[in-house]
C-alpha cells in the first residue's frame, strides 16, 4: 500500500508521544531503584525447599474444618433422604424426570408367558 500523508502524520506523532513517555518512564524506573535498598530490608525472601518443609508439616498436623450443616444421607437409587425429601441442588423438573425414570424400572417385571 502506498505511504499516505495521514499514517506518515500519525507515526511521526507516535515517535514524539514514545518519546515523550520515554522521559517520564527513566524518572519512575530511577525512582523504583532508589527504593529498592528500602524494599529489601521489608521483604523476606525464602526457598521453595523452605516451603515444601512447612507444608509437609502443616498436612500433617491432622486440622478438620468445621461444618456448620450435619452431613445429609442420600439413596443413591432413590436420591431420597431418610425424610423423603430430594437434595436442594435437584430442582422440580429433575424430580420429576426421576420419579418418572423410577416408575419405568418398577413397571418392568419381565415376560410372563401364558402357556
Amino acid at each position: 500500500m502506498a505511504k499516505s500523508i495521514r499514517s506518515k502524520h500519525r507515526r511521526k506523532m507516535r515517535n514524539v508521544k514514545r518519546q515523550f513517555y520515554a522521559k517520564k518512564d527513566l524518572e519512575k524506573l530511577k525512582k523504583v531503584v532508589s527504593h529498592s535498598s528500602v524494599l529489601d530490608e521489608l521483604v523476606t525472601t525464602r526457598t521453595v525447599k523452605d516451603l515444601k518443609v512447612e507444608q509437609d508439616s502443616n498436612k500433617h498436623e491432622g486440622t478438620t474444618m468445621d461444618v456448620d450443616k450435619p452431613v445429609v444421607s442420600y439413596n443413591n437409587k432413590t436420591k431420597q433422604n431418610e425424610h423423603g425429601h430430594y437434595p436442594d441442588w435437584m430442582n422440580q423438573r429433575a424430580v420429576k424426570k426421576h420419579k418418572a425414570k423410577l416408575a419405568r424400572s418398577k413397571k418392568k417385571v419381565g415376560k410372563k408367558i401364558k402357556w
